[in-house]
């Protein structure tokens, strides 16, 4: 598949909230909370730096996410609300976090995509 010059492509696919290959789906409600994170993240003007390190350690993103289970007493003591707790729960699966590098990459939510015909 060929791209126009100039364009650069997201890291990784352009992940689905239906479940597609194989990914465990995304509840609606987790839908919302990676797209607000994205949207403070752009809005604070980290989303570059977000992109780059995220992008970067995809390849470790269980590992993260099992070490923000690990953080969690402390975390619970400096932050108020359970954002840390899902968003543990949510980087267990590397589709959720290709999600959040599309959204921080493009500005706008994933593209759906269809099932391909077999």
């Amino acid at each position: 598949m060929s791209r126009p010059a100039g364009t650069r492509q997201p890291h990784g696919p352009a992940p689905s909230a239906t479940g597609a290959e194989g990914a465990p789906s995304l509840s609606a409600a987790d839908a919302r909370f990676l797209d607000g994170l994205a949207d403070r993240l752009r809005t604070a003007g980290l989303a570059p730096a977000a992109v780059l390190w995220l992008a970067s350690l995809r390849p470790l993103s269980f590992l993260g996410s099992q070490l923000l289970h690990l953080a969690t007493p402390l975390m619970d003591v400096m932050v108020d609300g359970d954002g840390h707790r899902r968003l543990a729960r949510l980087l267990e699966s590397r589709a959720n976090l290709d999600r959040l590098l599309h959204r921080l990459e493009t500005g706008g939510p994933a593209p759906r995509r269809e099932a391909a015909a077999p």
